[in-house]
């Protein structure tokens, strides 16, 4: 008889993957890093229960811990990393999002700028913020300068969903007022109509008698 395996079996399940622009490929909702050369091919993922291996012509090219929890989780290896992080003349760098978001305006090019600073490797926040600038061109670069207004004064991390959620607030709060007659503000609440008419009464115009004008 031969000896028992050294390791305990596992059972492994194989997905097909492309390997994105951030050298990251998604499994599940979690990314996990492969050889940057890689970037743009078609990679084979062996999974088990503890396990992630990522296969690029029939060899183990990465090997990971299986994350699990909370979605958008990153496991990133420094030996898979570009030597060149902000290359200008990559698509795919911190300048060239940050640049995309200053040109929609001062509050997106803050938002987009704490999300890169944000991140322990600024290849993580790729992907979110490609997906935040997108949203100028799903909606119109108006409404993501509010909704990062609305963002930045909370101080908070900025995320996609978060940033969405606040266009679509926005963009429902402008159609009661125009509905109602009543003008909203530029971070989408009502404006006052007293304080924006230009001509305001003091206490004297209402008291009787004395000299009134005509």
């Amino acid at each position: 008889m031969q000896p028992l395996p050294a390791e305990r079996y596992e059972m492994c399940e194989w997905r097909s993957c492309k390997v994105a622009p951030d050298y990251h490929v998604t499994v599940d909702y979690m990314r996990y890093s492969v050889p940057f050369g890689l970037i743009g091919t078609q990679v084979d993922v062996r999974l088990t229960d503890t396990a992630v291996t990522v296969m690029s012509g029939g060899e183990a090219v990465a090997e990971h811990r299986r994350l699990r929890g909370r979605k958008g989780q990153y496991s990133t290896l420094v030996e898979h990393m570009p030597p060149a992080h902000a290359a200008m003349d990559s698509p795919w760098s911190p300048e060239r999002f940050s640049s995309w978001a200053h040109r929609i305006g001062a509050e997106t090019g803050a938002v987009v700028d704490r999300l890169l600073a944000s991140r322990p490797v600024v290849e993580q926040a790729f992907v979110p913020a490609r997906n935040i600038l997108g949203l100028s061109k799903a909606y119109s670069p108006g409404l993501l300068e509010r909704a990062c207004a609305r963002s930045n004064a909370l101080g908070a991390v900025p995320s996609y969903t978060a940033l969405k959620n606040a266009i679509l607030a926005i963009r429902a709060t402008d159609a009661g007022a125009r509905a109602s007659g009543r003008p909203s503000g530029a971070d989408g609440g009502p404006v006052d109509r007293a304080k924006s008419a230009g001509r305001l009464r003091d206490a004297d115009a209402y008291r009787r008698g004395g000299d009134r004008e005509c």
